[in-house]
């Protein structure tokens, strides 16, 4: 099992809402590099960072810093749990087959 980190969570984060490290190092003013060592563990992401993405998209600081929770953002900014996103994963699979 991969221990998860603050850098894994980043780039969840960042895939999730589908941004490139170019677009979200734009975003918060910082080089495309800093998002690289934040999503390898070679460095951490300011309060400033932090603080600010989580504004911008309704995420949870607990979990990004700590991972306290079972909270992830969709794309449409609403908070779902692990649980509601694969079950909806699973209707669509059963759905997708007519069972």
């Amino acid at each position: 099992m991969s221990e998860s980190t603050v850098g894994t969570r980043f780039k969840k984060i960042r895939k999730i809402l589908d941004m490139s490290q170019e677009e979200l190092a734009s975003f918060l003013n910082v080089t495309k590099q800093a998002i690289s060592n934040i999503e390898n563990s070679k460095s951490l992401p300011s309060i400033t960072v932090m603080a600010k993405l989580a504004k911008e998209y309704d995420i949870n600081l607990n979990y990004l810093i700590a991972e306290i929770g079972e909270v992830v953002l969709t794309k449409d900014k609403n908070y779902k749990s692990i649980r509601d996103l694969l079950m909806e994963e699973v209707n669509k699979f059963l759905d997708e087959r007519g069972v």
